[in-house]
């Protein structure tokens, strides 16, 4: 993020702004997660990770963070939270598997600080 960017936004701390620098850089790692909602694109992308992230020209850095499941350097990078979840949904990896993988906690503690429905 450009200083200029972070000057004007005076974002909260645990927040990541998404910013017209990160979106550009995030560019390529955000257009392969919107090819994710089409059903074949998910497909390849189950059958064959590592020919589809090369093929979609993906840096080696860009295929890590998926590799890696790492949400939050994703979105920390440029992605939009959105095309995050596409990956994860993607993945098998639900919402809430998401969120906390990005807070840094177990699935289990992520719903102890939710309120969640119980089960009928």
């Amino acid at each position: 993020m450009k200083p200029s960017e972070r000057e004007f936004a005076h974002p909260s701390p645990g927040t990541y702004l998404l910013t017209v620098s990160l979106a550009q850089q995030g560019y390529r790692l955000s257009s392969f997660c919107r090819s994710l909602m089409r059903p074949e694109s998910r497909a390849a992308f189950k059958a064959d990770e590592e020919g589809i992230m090369r093929a979609f020209g993906l840096s080696e850095t860009e295929r890590e963070m998926i590799r890696a499941r790492d949400w939050l350097a994703m979105v920390r990078y440029g992605v939009n939270h959105f095309l995050v979840f596409r990956v994860a949904g993607t993945l098998g990896v639900g919402l809430t598997g998401t969120a906390a993988q990005m807070r840094g906690e177990t699935l289990e503690e992520f719903r102890r600080t939710r309120r969640v429905w119980e089960e009928r």
